[in-house]
């Protein structure tokens, strides 16, 4: 059977939830032993439950699992850490008029604040004083065991899955002109401007991470449109990276990455209504909507 994993609220609290069979169902009436909270709280018994799934009979699921008009929230809520890869694919440093080469140090930052996480829907927040407001299409990558000082294959063996995520940001929050460096927390870590989901499409599942096409729409235009393929750093090597750095632990989140196709000029950055629909292959379909705010603090 073919499946995913998400989180729904049911009765204003967090629900796990398998999306299958063209519906969602609350996972602790599919499988025996499921903690009570959404998907993150099944992430330290990773292993077990995509055993039991996998080992499901070959027939329709039980009925009063089933989940009507589900609302669905970002798959994992407020994780311990979201780290961000950036500068990783050659087609975006070309964008950027870079050389497209590796870097001799994988660039990447921690998003401080996991608040940004936010499921799909009318969800992205501008505020009224931001005007260059742009997108990124991600592969996301969800950490089901702990690494720390780790090689690459064990780092593969950690992934638990795969979810579409999208970086939002402020370029003209960057202030790149200022004399301590660039603020990645007031362009980057803003509450809502890292929706992720629907679903995590289990690692098992993805036979060729290194080979997906991503592409992203705004207001039914295609803006980005890539694949994995042109990574120059890979997911193993990120992950592996990351974990001489960091610890990782069960459940954190690695963005890793954007292709090229981000805003080009004052026209094409977003505005308050606008439609953003990010896809990865294998993976699913990101949906959100933009709305406007009262302008942040400065």
């Amino acid at each position: 059977m073919e499946y995913a994993l998400g989180t729904v609220l049911l009765e204003s609290r967090p629900v796990a939830a398998l999306a299958a069979q063209n519906g969602w169902w609350r996972l602790d009436r599919v499988v025996a032993d499921v903690p009570e909270g959404g998907l993150r709280a099944v992430m330290p018994d990773w292993s077990r439950l995509i055993d039991a799934l996998d080992h499901l009979p070959d027939e329709p699921l039980p009925a009063a699992a089933r989940i009507d008009h589900p609302m669905v929230l970002a798959p994992l809520l407020y994780p311990n850490k979201l780290v961000c890869v950036g500068a990783v694919y050659r087609d975006h440093l070309e964008q950027m008029n870079l050389p497209a080469e590796r870097w001799a140090k994988m660039p990447l930052f921690l998003r401080p604040p996991t608040t940004s996480i936010v499921g799909p829907g009318r969800t992205i927040r501008i505020p009224g004083n931001v005007s260059q407001f742009d997108w990124e299409i991600e592969l996301a990558v969800v950490l089901a065991q702990p690494l720390r000082n780790a090689t690459e294959a064990q780092a593969v063996a950690a992934i638990a899955g795969y979810t579409v995520g999208i970086d939002f940001g402020a370029r003209d929050l960057l202030d790149r002109g200022s004399a301590i460096g660039i603020d990645l927390v007031r362009a980057k870590a803003q509450d809502s401007w890292a929706p992720m989901g629907p679903c995590i499409r289990p690692a098992g599942q993805i036979a060729a991470p290194q080979d997906l096409r991503l592409r992203l729409w705004v207001n039914d235009e295609l803006k980005q449109d890539s694949t994995t393929a042109n990574m120059l750093f890979p997911i193993a090597e990120q992950l592996a990276t990351i974990s001489h750095i960091i610890s990782l632990e069960p459940g954190d989140v690695v963005f890793s990455g954007s292709p090229a196709g981000s805003a080009r000029s004052e026209s094409e950055f977003l505005k308050p209504g606008d439609r953003v629909r990010a896809e990865i292959e294998g993976i699913g379909t990101l949906e959100v909507e933009t709305y406007g705010d009262e302008p942040a603090a400065q």
